[in-house]
């Protein structure tokens, strides 16, 4: 290889090198070089940089000298694609012993095997429940990582891959290859899972399982936040690789542990078809002791030579297949179905079951979605029914077991008024979920109100679900304004409080009046509606009263929004009973008007730009330099895009102001700024 090579290689291992200190130290919080290490590296690179200007790229880490670092600046706006070289192609399922023996059995006559000739190398791994990725190490650095995508191509994910801890930002060997890309499997351990899912708000949500956790953190734009979250990889596989050969798959495990990465939990290197059968049946016997998911094992026929002749479809490799372990499923009987009734009036139908014990866990109840899924299913009441834990976390009622019928069984009518209040139910346009329009339904009243006192929007301390549900079996509130009349000998009456805790809420309920509004806004539980689509909605339209006036057509109009949004919007506020609420709540004494300045007109200095405002300015506070923006005619927005004509930027200003200057946006100070609008 030639020294020029060798030197364009060492720039991109070193400015690989330098992000991941400059992120251990301002994201992990856990630098791992002193400053004076960090200063040879950096003086190397930049004299390398000296030899190949034009190996420069605008991220290098000698283009930020001199400007501070923020854990902002590693906050992408969005995934990159990433071409795979090497495509991360799926693999052919087996569903069980049978397909399995076929599957040898074309393995062998693509081989060319004659009966007498012995059976190629098997390994046998477990297929982990996760979400896939691949790692890119470039003499020994990691480089980047990536989703697997469509196979072809997937999203760039290198932020949250440093934050992982089984995944060495540099392996740990004097003479790494030139080039390796492994490919393994990002998972939540299942304790790690239950204790993270423990620690979410109700206001957060809980994941589903351990696999959705780990995809969805996976693909977080904030580094930050997946270093909250204690995901591990098991590396199971290549990509490319330049000047090594780990195609036998012992090798791969080999290194791997000695690169720094987890063991590989589970090996096995067998022959033949049954030996294949024999671990599977051993393996399902224990899959649910394991401290993580897995649904199968993987089969790969070993050595580069053997996988060549056996070649590729499509999608898939023929010298490797999976083995999925069935569906755990059982059989019991469907005793009822119950209809919930959500915050927005929603009704979700609940299977009702015998308690039956699925995989080790016992189900009593499942999720039926909607009604079209009741009819799709032919399910009725008393049905003996096939019940699988979807993902082998999720109870679903498969299907009817229709030859146990005996004419006993009623068929469900879905009701046509709210079982919870006995309101009017109908169906949106375009959806498949009814809902009960009644706004005084006692279950929408505790969905609601639980909503409108949750942290992300007016914040009510000590209004939890038990209190708000003790207040509404009293009838002493039916809708968030009548929070605000209560008194102290009302509250002090109910269970389990006294006069301090009701003086106590009756505080939090008049800190609570003076939250802006987008925040009551968003509490307002608006479908389709969350905190960030209200803080756009206000950043247009300034008051309730114009909010109440807005058509779907200008709605639409507004950045972040779209039809659907717009239509739930005005369908919303044109309830009678909405209008009486926000009368009340003004009355209360709410926040239902963002305070903002004029523009002085289509004249205006920055009449029609569009403005995004970031770092610390000097004398003027964040919100102060939006005003005087919109004063002068400009619209101030979140992110820099395609669309940005200015970018406002004070100390500390970090992604914003690198990706200003890669679109070649016009950057001010706050100095050139205010001399703007004084224009």
């Amino acid at each position: 290889m030639s020294s020029e090579i060798n030197d364009l290689r060492r720039i991109r291992a070193l400015s690989a090198k330098l992000h991941q200190h400059n992120f251990r130290y301002y994201i992990l919080d856990d630098p791992q070089i002193s400053d004076a290490e960090y200063d040879v590296l950096l003086r190397e690179l930049q004299n390398l940089e000296a030899l190949y200007p034009e190996a420069i790229s605008h991220d290098s880490p000698t283009q930020m000298v001199g400007v501070t670092w923020t854990p902002e600046d590693f906050v992408a706006d969005k995934l990159p694609s990433v071409d795979h070289s090497v495509p991360m192609l799926s693999l052919e399922n087996a569903m069980g012993p049978d397909e399995v023996r076929d599957w040898v059995d074309r393995v062998r006559k693509g081989l060319a095997l004659d009966d007498e000739d012995a059976d190629p190398l098997l390994t046998v791994e477990y297929k982990f429940d996760g979400a896939a990725i691949s790692l890119l190490y470039e003499d020994g650095v990691l480089i980047r990582a990536a989703t697997r995508g469509d196979g072809m191509t997937g999203e760039d994910v290198t932020g949250t891959a440093r934050t992982i801890r089984s995944v060495p930002h540099q392996l740990q060997d004097d003479s790494p290859p030139t080039l390796i890309e492994l490919r393994g499997e990002v998972i939540l351990k299942n304790a790690d899972f239950e204790a993270f899912n423990a620690s979410r708000s109700q206001e957060e949500g809980i994941f589903a399982n351990p696999r959705n956790a780990a995809a969805g953190t996976l693909r977080q734009l904030d580094p930050r936040v997946a270093a909250t979250r204690p995901l591990d990889v098991f590396i199971y596989g290549i990509g490319d690789q330049e000047g090594i050969d780990l195609s036998v798959q012992q090798n791969l495990v080999d290194h791997i542990q000695r690169w720094g990465f987890l063991p590989c939990p589970f090996l096995r290197e067998v022959q033949g078809a049954d030996a294949l059968v024999e671990v599977y049946e051993e393996e399902m016997g224990v899959r649910d002791t394991l401290p993580f998911d897995i649904d199968g094992l993987v089969i790969k026929v070993q050595g580069a030579e053997l996988r060549d002749q056996l070649g590729m479809r499509a999608r898939s490799p023929r010298w490797a297949i999976a083995l999925k372990f069935p569906a755990r499923q059982e059989t019991t009987r469907l005793l009822d179905i119950q209809i919930q009734v959500g915050r927005t009036g929603a009704l979700t139908p609940v299977a009702h079951l015998e308690p039956v014990n699925v995989g080790g866990v016992t189900v009593s109840r499942a999720g039926l979605h909607n009604p079209k899924e009741i009819a799709r299913k032919d399910l009725r009441i008393g049905d003996h029914v096939v019940i699988q834990r979807a993902g082998d976390v999720i109870p679903q009622v498969v299907k009817p077991i229709d030859s146990l019928r005996d004419g006993q069984q009623v068929p469900f009518q879905f009701p046509d008024k709210c079982p919870e209040c006995d309101g009017p139910v109908h169906y949106p346009d375009e959806e498949i979920i009814p809902y009960c329009d009644n706004l005084q339904c006692p279950a929408q009243i505790r969905g609601r109100i639980e909503h409108f006192a949750s942290r992300r929007a007016l914040d009510i301390d000590g209004l939890g679900e038990k209190l708000i549900d003790q207040l509404v079996t009293e009838n002493l509130i039916t809708r968030p304004a009548d929070l605000y009349q209560l008194t102290v000998d009302q509250i002090s009456g109910l269970d389990r409080m006294a006069v301090k805790s009701a003086e106590n809420l009756l505080a939090s309920l008049e800190v609570s009046k003076n939250r802006p509004f987008s925040r009551v806004l968003h509490g307002m539980g608006i479908p389709h509606v969350g905190e960030r689509v209200a803080e756009l909605v206000i950043d247009e339209i300034e008051n309730i009263d114009a909010l109440l006036e807005a058509t779907e057509e200008r709605l639409a109009e507004i950045e972040g929004l779209g039809e659907i949004i717009a239509r739930s919007i005005v369908e919303f506020f044109a309830k009678n009973s909405v209008q009486e609420e926000i009368d009340l709540l003004r009355k209360s004494g709410l926040t239902l008007h963002q305070d903002k300045v004029e523009a002085t007109g289509a004249t205006a200095p920055l009449s029609g730009l569009t403005v995004v405002i970031t770092g610390t300015l000097p004398t003027l506070s964040r919100d102060e330099a939006k005003q005087r923006v919109i004063a002068a005619g400009g619209k101030v927005v979140g992110s820099v895009s395609n669309k940005t004509d200015l970018l406002v930027a004070g100390e500390k200003a970090g992604s914003k102001l690198k990706k200003a200057h890669e679109l070649g946006i016009e950057v001010l100070d706050e100095e050139q700024l205010l001399s703007r609008i004084s224009e």
